[in-house]
């Protein structure tokens, strides 16, 4: 059964008793609901305002992040590249029939895999 807390002990209807007690956070019975309706309505839009900016913030800083890592990435791959193109050019300057030879053979492998 469901208390209510006040200051006064009165039987209700349908058996539910009112308790006399004091508490800090008992809100008194009131008939301004409506100032109560739009105290809510202003916590609820201060607590949307709230969440928002903590939403955005998180946005910002893992949309930072993302970029940082997509940056470090790329100059990864660009350095990889160089690194790779620079071994094959000197490959090819020091054996030049031995890079003929493997082009030529990966021509005939792969005109021969296209034919099918």
């Amino acid at each position: 059964m469901a208390t209510i807390k006040t200051t006064t002990d009165k039987p209700t209807k349908k058996g539910a008793t009112i308790a006399a007690t004091k508490s800090d956070n008992v809100v008194p019975l009131t008939s301004d609901i409506s100032s109560q309706i739009d105290t809510l309505r202003n916590d609820i839009k201060l607590l949307a305002k709230t969440v928002k900016e903590q939403a955005l913030s998180k946005v910002e800083s893992r949309t930072d992040t993302a970029k940082t890592v997509a940056i470090d990435q790329k100059d990864a791959a660009v350095a990889k590249y160089e690194e790779l193109s620079t071994k094959a050019e000197t490959q090819i300057r020091e054996k030049p029939l031995t890079s003929m030879a493997i082009a030529v053979g990966a021509g005939i492998v792969l005109s021969a895999l296209l034919r099918k």
